[in-house]
Parts: C-alpha cells; structure tokens; sequence
C-alpha cells in the first residue's frame, strides 16, 4: 500500500509529465511574468482534481472491500434496494437517486430486470420502451392513470405487446376513458397475483371482473367498486383484502367464510361501504363452523357491512396480533353480539394505545363505543403499500348493561394475557343510563394512566371510584400491584354528574380517599408512594361539603379540589 507522500508525488507526476512546459519556472524558482503565474495556478487546480479524483477511487475500493453492504449476495441487495421504490409513482427519475450512491448499486439498478417492470399509462412512450427493453421477458407491473387521448392509445399499442403470462400486479384507476383495459384484463388476467382496482367517475355503470380459474393465487386484493367471482379457487393465501364501496356481487357470508379460512397469512382485512342490492341473498355458514385463525392480521376493518356479514364473519376471526380494529356502522353500533372472542379481538389495540375513551348509552338504544385517540384511519387505498396506524374503534349494541360486569371481567383477562394496558395514560368514560358496572379490572390494568375523566349524569358511579382511589378495592379485580393505591401516576381526576344519589356516603369516602391517599406531610415530607394531584374536579355539592367538613391532607383544597356551582343537585 502506497503511504500518503507517494499518493501525492504520483499524482504530481502524473500531471507533470503530460502537462509541464519549457520556461514555467526560473532556475530560482520564482514566477515572475503573468503567464508564468497562471500556468502555475492551471497546475495547481489540476493537481486539486487528481486528488479529488483519487479519493473517489479511494472511497469507491474502501465500500467495495469493506462495507457490510458490498458483502450482502447480488439477490439480497435487490431486494432491499425494491424496498425503497414506491411502485405507484414509479418513472426512470425515481430510480436515479438510488443509482447514484455508488457504482455497485448503479450496475445493481441497470442489471436487474426487477427495477424496470412498471408500464405505467401516465409516463411517456419513451420511459415504457426503455424499461421494457431492459425487462424483455420479466413480471410488469401495470400502472393504469387516464393521461389524455394520445398517450391513452399509445399505452394501449404497448399493453397489447406484453405476454398475458408477464402480468403480475395491476393498480388500475377505472374510469370511462380506461374501460379498455377492463376488456383486455377479463382475458389476460392469469398470471395476476396483485389486484388493486378503484372505480371512479362511473356513474350508475356496474363493473365486474371475472378471475381466470387458472393461474396463481391472488395476493393481494383490494376492490372498490368493481365486483368478482367470489367463488374463484384463486381468491385463497390472500395478504390483503380490502372491498369498499360494493353494490353489486357482493360476497356472500359462506364465500366470505371460505376466502378468509383460506388464508391463514392475511394480514389486512378491510370491509367498508358494501351495499348489496334488495334481492341479493347473504347465504350462511353451519353454526358449528370451526373459528377462522388469522395469526398474522394487523388491521381489521368492518365498517358500513350487512349485518348478515358482520354478525357471522366477526365472532369467528381469532386474530391475536391484531394491531387496529375499527368496527362500526358509518358511527353507529354494530348489532353484534359481545362474544368472548369479540373482547379478545379488541384486547391488543387496547394494550398499546395511550388515550382510551368508553362510551355506553343504556337509556334509548343500548350500546357501547370504545375508540382510542387518535381515532384510527383506514388507508383509503393503495394498501399494497399502506401500513395502517395501531388503535381501536368499535361500536357494539348490547342487549342489556346486565352483561357489562362480565365484559369487564372478559376483557380484563385478556388485557393481563397482553401484559395489560401500560401505555394508556389518559382514559374517558361517559356513561347514560341508570346504575353503572363499574369497569374496575380495566382500571386497575391501566398502571401509568395520569389522567381520568368521567362523565356520569347519574353520579351512581362517584362512590365506588373514589374508595377504588384511597385504597378500597371492594368489587375489583385483585391485580396485583406493588403500590398500596391503584393509579399511582394519577395527577389530574375529573368528575361531573348531574345529581349524587347519595352525598353524605360520597363525602365519607371522598374525605377517607383524600387523607388516606394525599395524607398530611411528616415533617414536611411527602410520602413518595404516589404522584401528587394537580387537579381534582367533582360535583359542586360534594366540594362545598369537603371544605365545611375539613380534610387532613396535604392538598391545597382550595387550588386544587373544584366544582361548578349550580349543576348538581344531590337526592
């Protein structure tokens, strides 16, 4: 290895010997005319780009011999390079950045056929002829997007070039002026494994596309608007199934059931908007059926569906890594049934959310909505690329606030099989009705919660939470826990009602909560076992009686213990 002094003196030489001249210098050295000094600096700015050049090649042998990448296999590398290309915006541009980190992954990118498989209907004639050359016999990917009546038709001449048996993955925007390819997918569709097909600006037109018996089976799937041939033997190992916004065809519950029992690697499970028609039958499945288990599903979304479909399909699903579930009808409740595995469904996204927020309506239509914050949103399409954000949204109707106890007591357990809910730090409860079960095991599994709010215009449940607070744990689940009082990080407690069924019991047990929780300070030193208050909120009759009873606490009551007169009446 040549030292530094040898690099220098080569590359010195190197220019010299091509570029020195008669009379540069004097026998002494000095540059004395102006030519003299300008072909000095010439020489000077030569050698600075020798350097520049021979630190390149330098930087390019060191990669080349010691970076971790250049030793992964050619094949490993193309796929981790195919990681980081976003197929639906695809062009020759996107792919320069990538190229133009070294020479290594610039041969990669012009080698592989893998990077130059999408036909894209919005690029011009010029990129697709390029990218079919240096892919004349690999997959393409079709990229359908109406971009005007020339480049329509030239698109078209090129489609009819490609091999049904070359056609692997088709992201098609149906509109009036794309039909076409509709035409020429019905009969060359064999290869296909991803399928995403969204119908815009068609009208009352209905669309429907028939899956060739032969072939692969399909991947990945999401429809909106375009119907199939639900009993399609390829419909099977699917990733993805996304339908929205169906009105004709619509799958029924016994199709449903044999597709997703059939693919045990789903991973995203989305049905919003399916509209059947008046005369269309669901069908139905044996009341036996064996449950339907999907360990890889992350997102399950069930919104505006057929009751036939969600009452069927919902029960059966055992998805325990389920990350987002969002259930409901258009923001309504579901009529579904609180089965066991329905409360397992939702225990994960419970357990890493950090806001929950539990609304239960007892009086007109009985119901109960459970939503984290922020609410989760289903990607609207495009979900070969999506990765839908963990949380929770559902909405069930219940029969009677009888079966609460038992949901509490259901979804505690499978809280703890989740390690509980340690995220959570903020939860919500409204509650409507007459006397409420009191959600004590979802309390006590949420340890770093600092702030609680509840909204019962009853006041039936103030009582029991105030003795859960100073230690009383009558009615709960018995968690274990290290500290003495439950909530520990409990700083900001919040409560409104609009009547207190019975003050002088609630006054006991708020005044036993504060001196036994936030006792007085021991030469001026606090306890230490749990967070101070920095706000307590409850029903104005209750503060004015705390404050004439008097409370042996270390609270400031005056600061920090607040009611809004004139809102509550006790009985």
């Amino acid at each position: 290895m040549p030292t530094e002094q040898e690099i220098v003196e080569n590359a010195i030489s190197t220019y010299l010997m091509v570029h020195q001249g008669p009379g540069l210098m004097k026998e002494c050295g000095a540059l004395e005319t102006v030519s003299e000094k300008d072909a000095m600096i010439d020489v000077l700015e030569h050698i600075r780009d020798l350097f520049v050049k021979e630190a390149a090649k330098l930087r390019r042998r060191r990669n080349r011999d010691h970076s971790p990448l250049s030793k992964l296999p050619q094949e490993l590398l193309v796929e981790i390079l195919l990681l980081s290309v976003d197929w639906r915006y695809w062009s020759v541009s996107k792919l320069q950045p990538l190229a133009m980190v070294s020479t290594s992954w610039r041969d990669t990118i012009l080698s592989s056929n893998r990077f130059w498989s999408v036909m894209d209907a919005g690029g011009s004639s010029e990129a697709r002829k390029v990218a079919m050359k240096r892919n004349p016999e690999g997959a393409v990917n079709m990229c359908i997007r109406y971009s005007g009546p020339s480049g329509w038709t030239s698109f078209m001449n090129d489609v009819k070039m490609v091999q049904a048996n070359r056609m692997k993955s088709v992201y098609y925007e149906l509109r009036p002026k794309t039909k076409k390819f509709l035409d020429h997918l019905q009969s060359n569709n064999s290869a296909v494994t991803d399928l995403l097909l969204f119908r815009h600006d068609m009208g009352a037109s209905k669309a429907h596309l028939e899956l060739s018996s032969e072939g692969p089976n399909l991947r990945h799937l999401e429809l909106e608007g375009t119907s199939l041939n639900w009993e399609s033997p390829r419909l099977a190992r699917l990733r993805t199934l996304s339908l929205r916004e169906l009105t004709n065809v619509v799958p029924r519950v016994d199709q449903l059931y044999t597709i997703l029992s059939s693919s045990p690697e789903l991973e995203r499970l989305c049905l919003v908007i399916i509209w059947p028609e008046q005369t269309q039958e669901f069908g139905s499945i044996p009341a036996s059926a064996p449950s339907i288990n999907l360990p890889f599903l992350q997102t399950l979304a069930f919104d505006n569906v057929p009751t036939p479909i969600s009452t069927n399909i919902i029960p059966l699903i055992r998805a325990p890594g389920c990350h987002m579930v969002a259930i409901h009808d258009g923001g309504l409740a579901v009529p579904l049934e609180l089965q066991e595995t329905t409360i397992e469904l939702i225990a994960k996204p419970i357990s890493i959310s950090e806001k929950l927020i539990l609304k239960m309506d007892a009086d007109d239509r009985a119901y109960l909505h459970i939503r984290s914050e922020p609410v989760p949103a289903v990607a609207r399409q495009c979900v070969y690329w999506a990765r839908d954000p963990p949380g929770l949204n559902v909405a069930f109707s219940i029969l009677s606030t009888e079966i609460l106890p038992q949901v509490w007591s259901v979804l505690g357990g499978a809280l703890g099989r989740h390690g509980g809910a340690p995220r959570i730090t903020s939860l919500e409860v409204e509650w409507a009705g007459q006397q409420f079960p009191f959600p004590f095991t979802l309390l006590e599994h949420c340890t770093a919660l600092t702030s609680l709010r509840f909204v019962d215009d009853s006041g039936t449940t103030l009582q029991p939470l105030v003795q859960l607070l100073g230690g009383n744990r009558i009615g709960g689940s018995g968690v274990n826990s290290e500290h003495r009082f439950p909530l520990p990080a409990l700083t900001t407690f919040r409560f409104f009602a609009k009547t207190i069924p019975n003050l002088e019991e609630c006054v006991s047990s708020a005044k036993d909560f504060l001196e036994r929780r936030y006792p007085r300070l021991q030469d001026g030193l606090a306890t230490g076992e749990v967070q101070r208050m920095n706000e307590i909120r409850l029903p104005w009759p209750l503060v004015q009686a705390l404050q004439e009873r008097g409370v042996a606490t270390s609270l400031d009551l005056k600061k920090m213990v607040r009611g809004k007169k004139n809102t509550v009446r006790p009985t």
